[in-house]
């Protein structure tokens, strides 16, 4: 069992037990691919497959003294024969948790298929088909513990990220506002192959910049030490895109709102940007339209400009990092030093944070956070690609996807 890190907890949460706790990883290096987030408790929950035969089986817990936060369990379903199948997961007490069938044919694929978050403990899943060549196999259990401990990786002095679900905001106007920005906010769940042929689950957080199209870092689309050619991989053996999520969710809905990556319309290294079109999940609810869609803008930032990063630090839900500034406005690409695209700032950010949508004090869109200070130089702040420099590069390469994007931003 890899044991892995779930979430950021402030030094007045409580702790949960020290086996769910993975060791903390440096700072990352400006000539390095920065590190996200690896997090939960990924267990197999059952090693046998389930066929018309054997259609049955219970999901045992991880055996920590802990209340998952949820679950996830993610399916591979081998169809020969091209038959009808469904697989439906209910609570102990018959509750319908899921239920999803043949045609998602992400299930059918290399990377499985994701499920909504479960919310139940102990989930019992059925797989019904006619067909005796027909099986399933659920390739992961992902136990997301509701605590956890860990300082912080890129502290800056006067800033705090804080829950936004937990703020204290007396201005209803500001209250709303925020929690419009925060709609939009997602967290990128990804799996995939790591660098010694082990897997892994990394999260990161990235804005949605209208119906279906998500922004978030490259460095998130593969797992850290892997050649360029794994990131944001579509083709092959594995498919990067397959086996990722974008949850939008609040913790606490009443239905999650989880969806699948399609296609990857945009990557660029140096702007350490990626542009996703998503969909939903078999199992989970339709894309609507964002309640407000993001104001983008492209206007050159100055030294002390107030800003705000909304993330998922290590994973937490939706926080946001308030009262912090642009540091240097103007700052070479993070592996190339002939291209202005970067800013810094002073908000504190966390291993997840990557991907993070920077907003200015009008509320616009103006960076996306990817990059921590080097231990020891967090007087130079934590690192942000201007959104300026991200729709210029994606109107020379893609001008239709930045068509779509900045007529859907208006």
């Amino acid at each position: 069992m890899k044991v892995l890190v779930v979430s950021l907890a402030q030094t007045s949460r409580l702790s949960i037990a020290s086996a769910v706790l993975a060791a903390i990883v440096p700072p990352c290096l400006a000539d390095e691919v920065p590190v996200t987030t690896e997090f939960g408790v990924v267990f197999t929950p059952f090693v046998d497959s389930l066929s018309k035969g054997r259609n049955r089986i219970q999901i045992d817990a991880p055996d920590f003294n802990v209340s998952p936060r949820y679950y996830r369990l993610r399916f591979q379903v081998t169809n020969p024969e091209g038959v009808p199948w469904t697989i439906t997961i209910r609570s102990p007490g018959g509750q319908m948790l899921s239920t999803f069938d043949q045609t998602d044919l992400r299930c059918q694929s290399e990377a499985g298929c994701w499920t909504v978050r479960l919310g139940s403990s102990l989930p019992t899943v059925r797989f019904d088909t006619s067909s005796s060549a027909a099986v399933a196999k659920v390739l992961t259990g992902l136990y997301m513990p509701k605590q956890a401990q860990r300082t912080f990786y890129s502290p800056m002095q006067g800033s705090r990220d804080e829950l936004i679900s937990s703020l204290d905001l007396p201005d209803d106007d500001e209250r709303s506002t925020l929690q419009d920005k925060a709609e939009n906010l997602g967290m990128l769940i990804a799996s995939g192959p790591t660098e010694d042929g082990s897997k892994a689950n990394w999260c990161c957080s990235g804005v949605r910049l209208n119906g279906d199209l998500f922004m978030t870092n490259w460095h998130c689309g593969a797992a850290k030490g892997l050649p360029d050619s794994a990131f944001w991989k579509t083709s092959g053996s594995f498919n990067s895109c397959q086996a990722s999520l974008v949850d939008l969710s609040w913790d606490h809905d009443s239905q999650g709102r989880e969806y699948a990556c399609r296609s990857v319309e945009f990557e660029n290294k140096k702007l350490d940007v990626a542009v996703l079109r998503l969909e939903a999940l078999a199992d989970g609810p339709l894309l609507a339209r964002p309640l407000s869609l993001p104001v983008l803008s492209t206007d050159a930032l100055q030294s002390g400009d107030q800003v705000m990063v909304l993330h998922h630090p290590a994973c937490e839900p939706k926080s946001v990092t308030r009262n912090c500034g642009v540091k240097n406005p103007s700052l070479p690409s993070w592996i190339d030093d002939q291209q202005a695209s970067e800013f810094s700032h002073n908000c504190t950010t966390e291993n997840g944070s990557s991907g993070g949508p920077v907003y200015s004090a009008d509320g616009s869109l103006v960076g996306l956070h990817h990059l921590g200070a080097k231990e020891g130089e967090e007087d130079k702040g934590n690192f942000a690609v201007r959104l300026a420099a991200i729709l210029t590069a994606i109107e020379q390469e893609k001008p239709a996807l930045h068509r779509e994007i900045t007529a859907r931003a208006q």
